[in-house]
């Protein structure tokens, strides 16, 4: 699981994300989550969900994507995010994908007519219970997703993109756009309630639990009342401490609670200003996994 995270303003772009990756049941804090696409470019990229492809990683993907762009020079980046979806699908959909079988599992499970405790004569070919929890577990763990910023000469405008993957898809993603603010993957919820008060699984359980009475709009209008404000926009180093407030509350919240630790290691961030090329605020050092644990006196 990850905490990644995105500002857009008028000044540029912040990403940032932590570095818990996991494998089965073992998690390792040096994995990483954000790249610069190419050198002394002016792109980003910040990745959650699927870490890779087993054989084929982000990171030589995210390098073919930049050889591309070099050959090609895109107009926009627009069409930067739509080549990323493109690639990306092009690798993910691979019927010779080590990834495959898992793939066609969660599309043969989910054309089975879904499993109902409560109906005594269910369809033929019905999932059964664990088939049920089979297909969850799968779905979520095959989804992949990105958000590739930046900008595109001769337009110095900072642009932000999402591109979600899912095993269901029938063909590549259509990238979706992002206005100023911010936006937090992968594991929001304890930022969500610092924010707002409330976190999304939070509101739908209590909108489906019975007690509730109200409108959705009406328990929107009551969490607003304990939400903490936040402008529009704030100047680009103070959205770079948000962004490292947004991950490390984040981590210190799974550390300190009895969940899995399935986000934490150090924090990478990297700004994209409208005068300047991609740069690291925070970038860990490859003898990062051999120094972890050092003690220093």
């Amino acid at each position: 699981m990850t905490i990644a995270a995105c500002y857009l303003s008028p000044e540029g772009v912040v990403l940032g994300a932590d570095s818990t990756t996991t494998y089965g049941d073992r998690h390792y804090n040096n994995s990483q989550k954000l790249f610069q696409i190419g050198e002394n470019s002016t792109l980003g990229v910040i990745t959650w969900g699927l870490g890779g492809l087993l054989v084929r990683s982000h990171r030589t993907l995210f390098a073919e994507l930049d050889d591309d762009l070099r050959v090609n020079p895109p107009p926009d980046m627009q069409t930067v995010a739509t080549r990323w979806a493109a690639l990306y699908w092009q690798a993910y959909s691979d019927p010779n994908s080590p990834v495959a079988p898992f793939i066609s599992r969660v599309r043969a499970l989910a054309s089975q007519p879904p499993h109902d405790p409560g109906n005594p004569s269910p369809p033929p070919n019905s999932r059964s219970e664990a088939e049920e929890v089979e297909l969850s577990n799968l779905q979520v763990a095959l989804v992949a997703g990105f958000c590739i910023a930046g900008y595109v000469l001769p337009k110095r405008e900072p642009e932000a993109f999402e591109i979600m993957v899912d095993p269901l898809m029938a063909a590549a993603p259509v990238p979706r756009q992002y206005g100023h603010g911010y936006w937090l993957w992968g594991a929001p919820k304890m930022f969500q309630r610092l924010i707002h008060g409330c976190d999304n699984e939070l509101k739908a359980q209590i909108m489906t639990s019975g007690h509730w009475t109200g409108s959705l709009q009406d328990l929107n209008a009551l969490i607003a009342n304990q939400a903490l404000d936040h402008p529009a926009t704030v100047p680009i180093r103070d959205a770079i401490d948000f962004i490292h407030a947004s991950i490390s509350s984040t981590i210190k919240a799974f550390k300190f609670s009895s969940l899995a630790p399935i986000c934490g290691g150090p924090i990478e961030i990297a700004v994209i200003t409208t005068d300047r090329n991609f740069r690291w605020v925070r970038h860990k050092p490859w003898d990062a996994g051999i120094t972890e644990g050092d003690a220093y006196v």
